[in-house]
């Protein structure tokens, strides 16, 4: 005689799976998911080849609900490399996003009446084997081809694509306002300040199956959206070459809003810290 399964059991299992519908269990996968790939990428990540680390504050940083808890890190050397046709490139990304909305389940990346509206901070880190510093000539000036070639692959190939944006609709117009330089961050002098106007696609589209992306971001659910329609954003990057790492830095923030990307960069950015990791023994 078959036992029957407790009310108690079914109870039980019918609320667990109610509950993984639910908003706050999208961003609980996103939290567990991201953690443990950015750790992995971590270990293929320029940091780790070179021996030194970087870190960057996240949203918890703040009391504002403005940007995801923590950054991540993300590799994609071969990427890059076919992007930019340089076999001797690699490219490390460390990134973070708008914050979660608990009502919506997906982050405020989506969302075109937040100020965070498609908004990202973080930093790009760019090894050329050949010993070249990347992103500037050899007077030390800035190369902006090279530089702005970094968030245009970023945006397209690593973010948009992947919602569903074809190659022939991909909009990346960047004009750089001002470049100061020698600028003291984040504990070292010599860096180049460069702001931009930009207009690039917004990530707002019409939610999709089989999107990777949405393990982190969550799925969009906005209404009246106009599909990945390019809109005006403010850009901003410091960047500096350290020889000691054959490396060049790029801090980077890509806001909508002027005043949230002077926020970004006052109360969270500029506390980020670089330094030599020392080996074992």
């Amino acid at each position: 005689m078959k036992k029957k399964v407790p009310v108690k059991c079914i109870i039980v299992i019918i609320s667990v799976f109610l509950f993984l519908l639910t908003p706050p269990a999208v961003y609980l996968r996103s939290l567990l998911v991201m953690s443990v790939y950015s750790k992995q990428m971590q270990k293929e990540s320029i940091m780790k080849e070179k021996g030194f680390d970087i870190h960057i504050p996240g949203g918890l940083t703040t009391w504002k609900t403005d940007w995801y808890p923590f950054v991540m890190t993300f590799v994609d050397n071969k990427g890059f490399q076919s992007y930019t046709g340089n076999e001797n490139l690699s490219l490390t990304i460390l990134y973070n996003f708008p914050a979660f909305s608990l009502l919506n389940g997906c982050s405020r990346l989506f969302d075109k009446n937040s100020s965070y509206f498609n908004g990202f901070y973080g930093a790009y880190l760019v090894s050329d084997s050949s010993g070249k510093p990347y992103g500037f000539h050899s007077d030390g000036t800035i190369h902006k081809r090279e530089v702005t070639s970094v968030p245009e692959f970023d945006f397209y190939w690593l973010v948009l694509e992947d919602f569903g944006l074809s190659p022939e609709d991909f909009v990346f117009d960047c004009e750089i306002t001002e470049i100061k330089e020698n600028i003291s961050y984040s504990g070292f002098d010599g860096w180049t300040r460069i702001d931009s106007d930009i207009m690039v696609n917004q990530a707002c589209h019409t939610a999709r199956q089989n999107v990777r992306s949405y393990l982190q971001y969550g799925r969009p659910n906005e209404k009246d959206c106009f599909e990945f329609a390019a809109i005006p954003m403010k850009g901003r990057i410091y960047a500096r070459y350290f020889s000691e790492w054959n490396t060049s830095i790029f801090y980077y923030i890509i806001t909508v809003d002027n005043e949230i990307l002077e926020e970004c960069d006052k109360k969270i950015l500029s506390y980020s810290k670089l330094e030599q990791v020392l080996p074992d023994g």
